[in-house]
């Protein structure tokens, strides 16, 4: 009942997010040429030298969003259909030592080339949703090497289910703030920096990162529910 509440809760914050963005296009006048801005004065307006990043984390941030409740709602999806169905226990399945010595020199590539491209994706080509794709693809190559209790007993699923919520939840946060002091939702409320370095951007940076988390843990729930209803991998 209680989880029934908290996921009740998550999607109602969903759909008030939703609500707010239509009432603010209301009280936001469209600008003229939109497309002269995101050609001409990204940085500028920004701070992101990665004019992707700054369309989508920046102009157009109300479909990222969008973009990450229609994933968070699927990775719910999921785990209710398939949670309550889960095996007992995973067959012991023969370990390949070219798969086993592959993931274990991949996955700290995995992981560390994710973490560069959330960190920097302001800066050059990444960004938080490819980043998060890439370190889930780790774990992934890893479960197949070791078997998906090693993961399971380094990422406990209830602590993993926690933060993918709390980071929903800070996303949106993020986004409604400027509400609260007078200006209209997805207004970027931090400083640009200085054009270049890492600490730029205002918070496209941060957006980064927590949509790479998002992502990472988010897969990582769809395939352990997935295998553990199958019972194999």
């Amino acid at each position: 009942m209680k989880r029934r509440l908290l996921h009740a809760a998550v999607i109602g914050a969903a759909a008030s997010l939703a609500l707010l963005v239509l009432l603010s296009f209301h009280s936001v006048p469209p600008e003229e040429q939109p497309h002269a801005t995101f050609l001409e004065r990204p940085v500028e307006e920004t701070g992101a030298t990665n004019r992707v990043a700054s369309v989508y984390l920046n102009y157009r941030l109300y479909d990222s969003i969008l973009e990450i409740l229609v994933f968070f709602v699927a990775v719910l999806g999921v785990r209710y259909y398939l949670g309550g169905r889960e095996r007992t226990s995973l067959p012991s399945l023969a370990e390949s030592e070219v798969v086993g010595t592959s993931a274990a020199l991949l996955l700290p590539l995995a992981l560390l080339l994710g973490v560069y491209l959330a960190a920097l994706g302001h800066l050059s080509p990444g960004g938080g949703f490819g980043a998060g794709v890439i370190m889930a693809s780790g774990l992934l190559l890893t479960s197949i090497a070791v078997g998906i209790e090693a993961i399971e007993r380094r990422f406990r699923r209830t602590v993993l289910e926690r933060i993918e919520r709390a980071v929903l939840l800070v996303l949106l946060a993020m986004m409604l703030l400027p509400l609260l002091v007078g200006l209209p939702a997805f207004t970027d409320l931090l400083p640009k920096g200085r054009p270049g370095t890492v600490l730029s951007a205002g918070s496209i940076l941060l957006y980064n990162v927590l949509i790479a988390a998002k992502v990472l843990i988010g897969s990582w729930l769809i395939l352990r529910a997935f295998v553990r209803h199958r019972g194999e991998i």
